[in-house]
């Protein structure tokens, strides 16, 4: 999920591109980490999913909006659900239905960007616009639940054996009929000398299991 920047290319549609310097990404992460009270950070309102990507491990959260803060999967099964680290930290996104912030990892520091959407959702369905901003429902890797755990924390594997811990409750029944569903949101832009229409940016959205039709 890259982010490119054209010459050649219009601004694309349907969403505002702001970079974070480290100071900014520090200040996300210490919300994340509940190393500081405070305000949601303005970029962030109305997320309430993070994904890291870790050295030892990928780590699922939801913000609680009663407590005002964040739970991670490493709480309830931390030997498949590592703790979120400076240290092993190579990306994390925090997303909402309008918003993403993304960081990552150099060499030195973290840097990073926030993804805001800039158009009512009434927009994102006129199909005569190509560059109107379109939705994707990927399935999540997993066959079956194997713990659950309170506050809606749910333990997943697949045949393989891969595991991972996503802060949802599911069944079995849901994972089987690939009901487990990861959204993305793609922008685009035009580039200006062809008049081709491509991929500019792609965002995380949402993490929803949506009902069987099996009664």
């Amino acid at each position: 999920m890259s982010q490119r920047v054209s010459t050649t290319a219009s601004i694309p549609a349907g969403c505002v591109i702001q970079p974070l310097d480290p100071e900014a990404c520090e200040r996300y992460l210490a919300w994340l980490l509940g190393e500081q009270s405070g305000t949601i950070p303005d970029d962030a309102t109305g997320a309430v999913w993070a994904l890291a990507h870790c050295d030892d491990g990928v780590t699922w959260g939801r913000y609680d909006l009663g407590v005002s803060c964040w739970r991670f999967g490493n709480r309830f099964f931390a030997d498949v659900s590592p703790a979120i680290r400076r240290e092993s930290l190579q990306e994390l996104r925090i997303f909402g239905a309008n918003t993403e912030v993304l960081i990552w990892r150099t060499e030195t520091r973290f840097r990073g960007r926030a993804l805001l959407d800039n158009d009512p959702p009434a927009d994102r369905n006129n199909t005569s616009d190509p560059l109107r901003p379109s939705d994707e429902s990927r399935i999540l890797r997993g066959d079956r639940v194997s713990a659950t755990a309170e506050l809606g924390f749910s333990r997943i594997t697949d045949r393989a054996g891969a595991e991972q811990v996503i802060p949802i409750s599911v069944t079995d029944l849901q994972l089987q009929e690939r009901l487990v569903r990861v959204v993305v949101r793609h922008y685009y832009e035009r580039d200006c000398e062809s008049g081709a229409v491509r991929i500019f940016a792609t965002r995380l959205v949402e993490l929803k299991a949506e009902d069987s039709n099996v009664d």
